[in-house]
């Protein structure tokens, strides 16, 4: 997919308006986050980007109560960390 785009004063910016058929294909909308970047060939380049969640975001996710049915299974003992039972 290829167009040509004029940029435009929107406020104190300039602007980039991206049709909608681009956004659709890239599953972006209005509100979403991209990153922009001038290459050697000085192409600029708008990707998009999906913020990765924190340790503490993912650990959220996790059901409060969890319970381990079964002891684990490490497998035979074997050099310094032997266990005695």
């Amino acid at each position: 997919m290829e167009t040509t785009l004029r940029l435009a004063t929107w406020g104190g910016s300039t602007a980039l308006r991206i049709p909608k058929n681009f956004l659709k294909q890239l599953n972006l909308t209005d509100k979403s986050t991209v990153k922009i970047k001038i290459t050697r060939n000085n192409e600029l380049v708008v990707i998009p980007y999906e913020r990765r969640m924190t340790i503490q975001e993912r650990f959220a996710m996790y059901p409060t109560e969890y319970q381990i049915e079964d002891e684990l299974d490490w497998g035979e003992d074997i050099g310094e960390e032997k266990i005695c039972d």
